[in-house]
C-alpha cells in the first residue's frame, strides 16, 4: 500500500508540471496608456520605459518639481498621426510622494480631476521593470 501511495504522489507530481504555465524569469513590462473623459479628467498608466520606447514618435511622460511651483505630471501620447496631451498639478497629499515618482523605474497609475488636480498616484515595483 505504501509503494501504490509512492507511485500515485509521484505521478501527481510529474502531471502537475507538466501542466503548469511557463516561467516568465526575464519578463519586462513596457506599457504607455493615457484617457482623457469628456469633462477632462482622466487617467495616465505605464512605466516611464514604456513611454519612452513607444512607437509613438512624440510619446512620452515625465513627473517634474521645481522649488517655486507645484508637482506636475506630463504625457503626450503618439497614436497613428494624432498626439494627444495630458496632464495635471499634485494636491498636498499626492504631492507628498512626488520625490518617489521621479525616481520610479516600475509600473505607474496616476489619476487627476477635470479640474487638472493630481488625486491618486500609484507606484509599483516588480522584478519586470529592472530594465529602466
Amino acid at each position: 500500500m505504501h509503494r501504490l501511495l509512492k507511485r500515485g504522489a509521484s505521478a501527481c507530481c510529474v502531471a502537475t508540471l507538466l501542466a503548469a504555465p511557463a516561467v516568465l524569469a526575464g519578463f519586462t513590462t513596457e506599457s504607455a496608456h493615457c484617457y482623457k473623459n469628456a469633462d477632462g479628467s482622466g487617467r495616465c498608466q505605464g512605466s516611464l520605459l514604456g513611454f519612452r520606447n513607444h512607437a509613438g514618435a512624440n510619446t512620452q511622460a515625465l513627473f517634474s518639481r521645481s522649488s517655486n511651483a507645484a508637482p506636475y505630471f506630463y504625457a503626450a501620447l503618439t497614436t497613428g498621426a494624432t498626439t494627444e496631451y495630458f496632464s495635471c498639478t499634485a494636491d498636498a497629499m499626492t504631492g507628498a510622494h512626488w520625490s518617489k515618482a521621479m525616481n520610479h523605474e516600475g509600473f505607474f497609475s496616476i489619476y487627476w480631476s477635470a479640474q487638472g488636480d493630481c488625486y491618486s498616484l500609484f507606484l509599483i515595483n516588480g522584478s519586470q521593470y529592472s530594465n529602466f
